[in-house]
C-alpha cells in the first residue's frame, strides 16, 4: 500500500493545479479501496497501479469525454456496473461534483462499498442504486451513459438505450483494441436503433490502449427494446 505522500505526489504529476481538498478526497478514496479490497475483492488494482490505472486514468478518460465529446457540467450521468467506482467516481471527486452521478451496481458487496464511499467522502451528487440496467425504470432520464468492462457492445447498446434522454443523451462506452469485433457483432442493433457510431482511439495513458465508442440518442426507444435478458445473451439481434 502506498503512503499518502506517494499518492499525492503521483496525482500532482498529472494534475499540478488540483485543489488540496480534492487531493485529500482522492487519497481517502484510495485508502478505502485498499482497505476493503483485502476482504471484498473489489478490483484487481492495488498500490501504484490503483493510483495510475484506477484514479488517474479514470480522470483522464472522463476528462477526454468532457472536453472533446460532450460537456458533463450540470448533467445527469449514469455509470453501469462501475464496481469500485471506475471510471466515473474519481472524476466526480476531481471536478468537485460538477454533475450528478448515478452508479448502477447490482453486486451487494460493491454496492455497500460505494455507499460507504459516498458517506465518508460526503458526496452529495452521487446516487448508488442496486439495479441492473435492463431492469431500471429510469426511462429517458440520463444525459450521458458510460460503462467499462461490463458487457459486449451489442448488449450495452440494447439494454441502456431506453435510459437516455431522447435528443440529449450521449452514450460513451470504453473499449479496448478488440472493439472492431464488437462493432461487427453490433451491426443489427445499430441499424435497428438508427445509431451513428463514432470512434475515438486514445494513446495509452499507462499500459492499455483505450477506445471510446460513442453515439447520440436521436430517436425514442422501440417498445421491444431491450429484449429479455436470456434472449439478449443468446442471440444477436
Amino acid at each position: 500500500m502506498l503512503t499518502q505522500k506517494e499518492i499525492l505526489n503521483n496525482l500532482n504529476k498529472y494534475f499540478p493545479n488540483i485543489d488540496k481538498a480534492i487531493l485529500e478526497k482522492l487519497s481517502q478514496y484510495y485508502f478505502l479501496i485498499e482497505e476493503k479490497n483485502q476482504v471484498l475483492n473489489l478490483t484487481a488494482f492495488n498500490d501504484l497501479k490503483l493510483v495510475e490505472e484506477g484514479l488517474i486514468e479514470s480522470i483522464l478518460l472522463l476528462s477526454e469525454i468532457d472536453k472533446s465529446i460532450y460537456s458533463l457540467k450540470n448533467k445527469k450521468i449514469l455509470d453501469i456496473g462501475a464496481g469500485a467506482g471506475f471510471p466515473s467516481l474519481p472524476y466526480l471527486i476531481f471536478t468537485n461534483e460538477d454533475f450528478e452521478l448515478t452508479i448502477y451496481e447490482p453486486m451487494l458487496k460493491r454496492y455497500n462499498f460505494l455507499v460507504e464511499v459516498k458517506e465518508k467522502l460526503n458526496l452529495k451528487k452521487l446516487r448508488i442504486l442496486r439495479y441492473r440496467a435492463e431492469d431500471s425504470k429510469e426511462f429517458n432520464y440520463y444525459n450521458l451513459i458510460t460503462a467499462r468492462a461490463v458487457a459486449k457492445l451489442r448488449i450495452l447498446i440494447e439494454f441502456s438505450h431506453k435510459l437516455g434522454e431522447t435528443n440529449d443523451c450521449m452514450f460513451c462506452f470504453l473499449k479496448s483494441q478488440n472493439y472492431e469485433e464488437e462493432m461487427e457483432e453490433s451491426r443489427s442493433i445499430i441499424k435497428y436503433l438508427n445509431l451513428k457510431i463514432n470512434i475515438k482511439e486514445l494513446e495509452p495513458f499507462f499500459r492499455i490502449k483505450n477506445v471510446l465508442v460513442y453515439y447520440k440518442k436521436d430517436l425514442e426507444t422501440p417498445n421491444d427494446i431491450p429484449r429479455p435478458w436470456k434472449k439478449l445473451l443468446e442471440t444477436i439481434y
